[in-house]
């Protein structure tokens, strides 16, 4: 039989035949995307949930808590679409139930093999019940599917709407052009071809036209590229993640870990679905719990955490010294949903500072004795020659052995205070003592290291406070070294104390060259020293400041300092006043 239409109707059918087979190649493609992600997500979500349960259900297993397993499991009234779940104990019986009411028939009488399955309209999962390495027992959940396939149903519906309102235009624009609309349907049938065929999301599709025809492949076009994109950088961070040397782990707020890269098997011995979904206490000392807890309450108000030195456990729990960086995981729509841990293992590093610090304490140690001998014979020599009146050469050079001797004295003091400070092993010997005593003590003898400076006191008669008398002592011995070292040109050096909210202030004033305000943020760094032509002269190591700050710290007190360029400094802390 002879084809009487016309050519115009062959084109129009052709063209609507073209745009059928292209929009239900788009729907069916984007339909069965959609079922497959629908079905990941309800695996996803029921087996999260069923780990968090099993997480739970630990210790109601361990302790045999009948009340406890059932509480645990009402737990998933919440969730309507759990139609069964029940935990079976590590003999294979079932143990407890969920609902109350559901028939012990509707129950399988024994665990099967650890995993989920889809099964007669829903989802099934049996979910081992762990305590560290020990199995006690499994849990068993099953979904139905109807909240899946309502949606699949809603999408249907509207992919259908979608397909007849685009049938539509296209007949009526095949009906003015059908010559201007064939060539750009059939590119767009070629591009998207290729991109389901291929996933080359590299195409792009010719716009022909600047009509609508021409906005939808302008659009989809752009939709490939922030496709491409995504993909791209989703590949290079999971290649980043993956062939990373450090530990990389996500957790969520809660502290449950998410991701666990080959290094964090590595370093911490745990296989990644051994530790995915379990709490990231189970790496973390008892001593620091407390430490992760102030992480998740930063991470929750957005805050990172950088450069934190702390210690973590090994599946064989060996404890690592680990240098952290934490940064907060958003979602969409700019939500903190998690965090992403950076861990790098420092334990080398950290037993070569241990043995630095041993070896400067011993040679340290060494030292201070024959030292302390060598200024005893000085002074001696020093109060004869004086007692003899004899000749001013030798009693100056007495003086100033003994002024040297006397520093190196607290050099070799900083130094060993420093390994302590190191080592965590420096102790206060906390009572109550005179502030006026001990402030001219240290007064007097830091007046000997210098004859360009006036060093003076005020203020500071009846304050008794409660430290540690030998480390303020150090602390202001430093201070006023520093003031005598940083004020070239000499200068009155003042020590002030002031009373203020049941605290006694203590300061030091100079007026030497100042210090810059980016360097006041460094000041009590270790071993920081700050860059200055005119101090280029003056020795030092960068451990005085250091030293001051963490004695104070120790006291739970703070150095502070207000300082201006060619003005001066002062540097200021508090003590608790005693109680009388």
């Amino acid at each position: 039989m002879i084809n009487k239409s016309s050519i115009q109707a062959k084109i129009m059918s052709a063209i609507l035949l073209t745009c059928t087979i292209v929009l239900l190649l788009l729907c069916s493609a984007f339909i069965l995307f959609e079922y497959l992600s629908y079905k990941k997500s309800v695996k996803d979500n029921v087996s999260t949930l069923a780990r968090v349960i099993a997480g739970n259900s630990s210790a109601a297993l361990a302790f045999e808590s009948y009340s406890d397993a059932r509480e645990i499991l009402n737990g998933l009234k919440n969730n309507p679409h759990i139609e069964s779940a029940c935990l079976y104990d590590a003999s294979g019986h079932v143990f407890a139930v969920y609902p109350d009411t559901i028939s012990r028939k509707k129950i399988p009488p024994t665990p099967q093999t650890d995993g989920y399955k889809f099964s007669d309209n829903a989802l099934v999962g049996f979910e081992p019940v762990r305590q560290e390495a020990s199995r006690l027992g499994t849990m068993y959940i099953r979904s139905n599917l109807d909240q899946m396939y309502a949606q699949l149903n809603n999408l249907l519906l509207t992919s259908g709407c979608l397909l007849v309102g685009l049938l539509l235009v296209t007949y009526l624009l095949s009906v003015l052009m059908q010559r201007p609309i064939t060539r750009p349907i059939r590119a767009f049938k070629d591009g998207v071809r290729r991109i389901s065929e291929e996933h080359d999301y590299s195409v792009r599709i010719t716009q022909t036209s600047q009509d609508e025809l021409g906005s939808l492949t302008d659009a989809f076009n752009h939709m490939l590229t922030q496709i491409e994109l995504q993909n791209e950088t989703i590949g290079k961070l999971a290649a980043i993640v993956e062939s990373s040397n450090d530990p990389i782990i996500s957790i969520t707020l809660e502290g449950i870990i998410t991701s666990w890269n080959d290094a964090a098997e590595r370093t911490f011995g745990y296989a990644a679905d051994e530790i995915i979904g379990k709490s990231v206490f189970n790496i973390v000392p008892d001593e620091r719990r407390h430490e992760e807890a102030e992480i998740l309450a930063r991470l929750q108000r957005g805050e990172s955490v950088e450069h934190l030195e702390t210690q973590r456990l090994t599946k064989n729990n060996r404890l690592l010294d680990i240098l952290l960086t934490i940064s907060p995981v958003k979602d969409q729509y700019g939500k903190i949903i998690g965090a992403s841990k950076i861990s790098r293992d420092i334990t080398e590093k950290k037993q070569e500072e241990r043995r630095k610090n041993d070896f400067i304490a011993m040679v340290s140690h060494e030292l201070k004795t024959p030292l302390t001998s060598t200024r005893s014979y000085v002074q001696i020599l020093l109060a004869e020659a004086r007692k003899r009146n004899s000749d001013a050469f030798i009693i100056n050079a007495l003086t100033r052995t003994d002024v040297q001797t006397k520093k190196m004295t607290h050099m070799i003091n900083d130094f060993l205070n420093l390994a302590r400070l190191e080592e965590g092993k420096l102790q206060l010997i906390l009572r109550v003592f005179e502030l006026q005593t001990l402030v001219e003590e240290i007064v007097g003898d830091a007046q000997f290291l210098t004859k360009n400076h006036k060093i003076s006191f005020l203020n500071c008669d009846h304050i008794k406070v409660k430290a540690d008398r030998e480390k303020i002592g150090q602390v202001l011995m430093n201070l006023l070294t520093n003031a005598i070292k940083y004020s070239p040109k000499g200068g009155e050096i003042t020590v002030a104390c002031a009373i203020d909210n049941q605290k006694a202030i203590i300061s030091v004033r100079d007026q030497g060259v100042g210090i810059k305000q980016a360097d006041q943020q460094k000041l009590f760094e270790r071993f920081y020293r700050v860059e200055n032509n005119e101090l280029r002269t003056i020795s030092g190591f960068g451990i005085g400041l250091y030293l001051v700050a963490e004695i104070l710290r120790y006291h739970g007190s703070k150095i502070q300092v207000e300082s201006q360029e060619g003005f001066g400094s002062t540097f200021y802390f508090s003590l608790d006043i005693a109680q009388e």
